[in-house]
């Protein structure tokens, strides 16, 4: 008897130490990064004393192993955690889908029914129209022409009609019918697909093995990154009036495609990117060496002039990152530093309630913060370009506001403007901010024909003149102040000479050829500047204004 107990014991302890708890843990906090996030997995278990297993199941398949992290409150003792897919078997059948299927059955009968009919329909057409066509008509083998009295043919022309436009009526309501039963059959297919088990989809599971001095019952949390999903940055401005704070809703598009939904949840948003490469970069050593002799001198000439066409191509791409004026000024006539990387500065944002972000595919907007900005309000305008005014909303110290690049909705005094594209990562120390054009103000450009001239200078050389008139027309009822910016060619060559003849108080700023001009416009008002330049050059070299968009 002692020895049946004691075998009966140490069978039971042995199936203790292999017991299996099985759950579906609770997704309740998701730290979403640029690319990838971080998600924590909850459920509490009663665990035996001794050596136990719980899993994990039902969990995202995008799973990172490496980045399983496991907090255990309790006195229970984490053992292993081992990360492993899982292919679903056939689960039990919905009490909806026998009666799904009988459905599809009768609307497959329909479909039969109609498609018979119709049929039918057809044949009786086709004998119509050529029992029709035999009238007046000698049939074969017979010695008589069929022929009709005008009250025959009267009457039968009248069965005719009518019989075909019965048919022709019939058909188009089973061609109606039939859609609408397609349409029905479509629906019942596709909730079928839906309520069946799916055994092809793979799933994530997490084995624990777990250690306890006594039974308990232990709050087991599982944090792993997954890879599909993300964020971007969204933002609407608003604009009271130029004496207003500029007002900054930061939204965030979360996107959830690991498979499956996460239902209040305490969300995070971060800059990190906790995939990219950790590893040091490491130099490897560069060699240089004579160049074959069999390099010859014109191949070196060719050589030279690609590298100078290569330096060119460089100059041009630099001038095109220019994100505005001040910008551009730091690019030309300073070193330009390496653009700064948003992914060195991490930022989190903690969203204070919890969210639902589904797993269907769809946008999860979600707002972030909100705040005023304080702005330096003006007005913008390049004619020669655009002939249109602007706002601009100055934003210094922009970095404190952890901004990302972005598209952001435009709205002033509670209309939308329109969108603009919203860059922190420039090299200015004051962030411009397009809301848009301003109908109320009007610019115009023109060349005043009187005053372009071509003469000769001597015998050698030619001169032209070009004078250009900007107006603008302020009819807004408050004073503006508005930057105009206009340019005169700059010259490639010591024959061409390039002469500024008048700027009208414009700033001038030689080695790019622009004017600046600062102006303050009274409310109903107007104003006009005028430039003048003179291009000198020899006769017998025709010259041309490469980029001019005149």
């Amino acid at each position: 008897m002692r020895s049946f107990a004691f075998i009966a014991l140490v069978l039971f302890s042995s199936f203790g130490a292999l017991a299996e708890n099985r759950v579906i843990p609770v997704i309740s906090e998701v730290t979403v990064y640029r690319s990838g996030a971080k998600v924590s997995s909850t459920a509490t278990v009663r665990v035996p004393a001794g050596q136990s297993e719980v899993v994990f199941e039902n969990l995202s398949p995008y799973f990172n192993a490496n980045s399983l992290q496991v907090r255990i409150a309790g006195s229970s003792t984490l053992i292993s955690a081992i990360f492993q897919m899982k292919t679903p078997g056939p689960g039990p059948e919905s009490p909806r889908a026998p009666v799904l299927r009988d459905s599809l059955v009768l609307l497959g009968d329909d479909l039969t029914r109609i498609r018979d009919e119709r049929d039918v329909l057809n044949s009786e057409n086709s004998l119509i129209s050529n029992k029709m066509n035999q009238i007046g008509t000698v049939l074969p083998g017979a010695s008589t022409t069929i022929t009709l009295s005008v009250t025959e043919l009267r009457e039968l022309s009248t069965f005719y009609r009518q019989r075909l436009m019965e048919i022709k009526d019939r058909l188009l309501q089973l061609a109606i019918k039939e859609r609408k039963i397609n349409e029905l059959y479509r629906k019942i297919q596709e909730t079928l697909t839906r309520l069946q088990p799916n055994v092809a989809n793979q799933t994530g599971e997490i084995i624990l093995k777990i250690d306890a001095a006594a039974a308990q019952s232990v709050e087991i949390t599982c944090t792993y990154l997954i890879t599909q999903a993300g964020w971007t940055p969204l933002y609407d401005l608003r604009s009271e009036g130029l004496d207003k704070a500029l007002r900054l809703t930061y939204k965030a598009n979360v996107r959830n495609q690991s498979g499956f939904d996460w239902k209040d949840v305490k969300l995070h948003l971060s800059t990190a990117n906790p995939l990219v490469n950790n590893n040091r970069p490491v130099l490897n050593p560069v060699f240089v060496d004579f160049r074959p002799l069999y390099v010859q001198q014109g191949l070196d000439k060719q050589l030279n002039e690609v590298n100078t066409y290569n330096m060119a191509q460089v100059q041009t791409r630099d001038l095109s990152r220019a994100r505005s004026e001040d910008e551009l000024d730091d690019i030309v006539f300073n070193p330009a530093p390496p653009e700064s990387n948003q992914d060195d500065f991490i930022t989190n944002f903690d969203l204070v309630k919890p969210q639902n972000i589904l797993a269907n595919g769809q946008d999860n907007v979600v707002t972030v913060d909100e705040q005023d900005i304080p702005a330096e309000y003006e007005y913008h305008a390049v004619p020669k370009l655009d002939a249109a005014v602007f706002l601009l909303a100055k934003v210094a110290d922009y970095g404190k506001y952890n901004l990302l690049p972005g598209t952001a909705n435009i709205f002033y005094q509670d209309t939308y403007i329109g969108q603009t594209f919203l860059n922190p990562q420039t090299v200015a120390d004051t962030m411009l901010i397009s809301l848009g054009r301003d109908e109320q103000i009007t610019i115009k450009r023109v060349q005043p024909k009187d005053l372009t001239e071509r003469k000769k200078v001597f015998s050698s050389s030619i001169r032209e003149t070009y004078t250009y008139e900007i107006a603008v027309k302020n009819n807004k009822s408050i004073p503006i102040k508005l930057t105009i910016l206009d340019q005169i060619p700059v010259s490639k060559q010591e024959s061409i000479e390039v002469t500024l003849d008048e700027k009208d108080g414009a700033e001038y700023i030689k080695d790019f050829g622009k004017l600046k001009w600062e102006l303050q416009i009274p409310a109903n008002q107007s104003k006009r500047v005028r430039f003048s330049y003179s291009v000198k050059y020899p006769k017998d070299k025709p010259v041309q204004i490469v980029g001019n968009s005149e």
